[in-house]
């Protein structure tokens, strides 16, 4: 069993006297980093803000084993078995919950400039919900597992430094990258150079043009248009937030034609316009992998 120590430092932070509320902040914080940190480990980006996914929901529950005496210390317990779930994983549940602890631990010592936005802000949420630097000092995580190896156990504390560092971090800059969107254009304004796209998702996207640009998107204005360039996303929710356009046009419409859309066919008539019996001689089918007798069979079988 992996034992993971959050103990929590203030005037209260003892049995009896610290807040029923923070006892179980502490927890639902610490899954709710260790999630996301997981995430960053299989390499995956999360949607929108549901739930998460089971394997991900998995690996960051945690088991609540005891308290120490003395100053209140939350023993907890990583997943120690592979649950099952029903998504294909390159490593199980425990492992991706062990890693994901580490990467949390990794992020709050080194608090490096290109730290995920999203991770730092659930460290920053946990530290703001406990009162970090106000109620109470610091809450400090401590991994055991290196204990058993003989080795000094890893820990790592966030205060009220680590707390403003965090809230930095999670504010920082969207990712970005160059990409085609697809929506519908809409108010734009042609002295401020900007206008509106309309995702098929209900998203709205700001968009940034060059004049040189403005006869584009006066004709694709009110009609789904193709927009390529720079696009901006919300670092915490993936969702494309803006985009320094490139090049945009409509795209195709394809024509129908109102009067057959409402002409009822029969299935005779719809073979004679696709010049077609609607037969299979199912003696010719490919079944080259079937015996003779299977075939024989199968054969028999639709004749019935």
């Amino acid at each position: 069993m992996r034992i993971v120590r959050a103990k929590l430092e203030g005037v209260d932070a003892e049995p009896g006297r610290v807040a029923a509320a923070d006892v179980a902040r502490m927890i639902l914080g610490l899954e709710r980093a260790i999630a996301r940190a997981a995430y960053l480990v299989l390499g995956k980006a999360r949607r929108g803000t549901g739930r998460h996914s089971q394997a991900i929901e998995s690996a960051a529950r945690l088991r609540f084993v005891g308290v120490e005496p003395g100053s209140f210390v939350e023993l907890l317990a990583l997943p120690e078995a592979a649950e099952p779930t029903d998504e294909e994983l390159p490593i199980s549940v425990a492992d991706l919950s062990s890693l994901a602890f580490e990467r949390l631990l990794t992020v709050i010592t080194s608090g490096a400039p290109d730290t995920d936005a999203e991770l730092a802000a659930a460290v920053a949420q946990l530290a703001t919900e406990l009162g970090i630097g106000d109620r109470n000092t610091a809450i400090t995580l401590i991994d055991d597992f290196r204990t058993q190896a003989g080795q000094e156990p890893r820990h790592a504390t966030i205060d009220a430094a680590v707390r403003e560092r965090m809230q930095r971090l999670s504010e920082q800059p969207p990712a970005s990258r160059d990409e085609t969107l697809v929506g519908v254009l809409f108010e734009a304004d042609f002295e401020g150079n900007s206008a509106r796209l309309r995702l098929a998702s209900g998203g709205v996207v700001t968009v940034n043009f060059l004049p040189e640009l403005a006869d584009d998107i006066q004709e694709a204005l009110r009609s789904r248009a193709r927009l390529e360039g720079h696009v901006r996303y919300h670092p915490r929710t993936a969702q494309a937030t803006s985009v320094e356009l490139r090049a945009v046009s409509r795209s195709t419409q394809l024509e129908l034609d109102v009067d057959s859309f409402w002409e009822s066919q029969s299935f005779a008539e719809l073979q004679a316009a696709q010049g077609t019996t609607g037969r299979v001689d199912a003696a010719a089918l490919g079944m080259t992998d079937l015996t003779n007798d299977e075939r024989a069979a199968f054969l028999a079988a639709l004749a019935e």
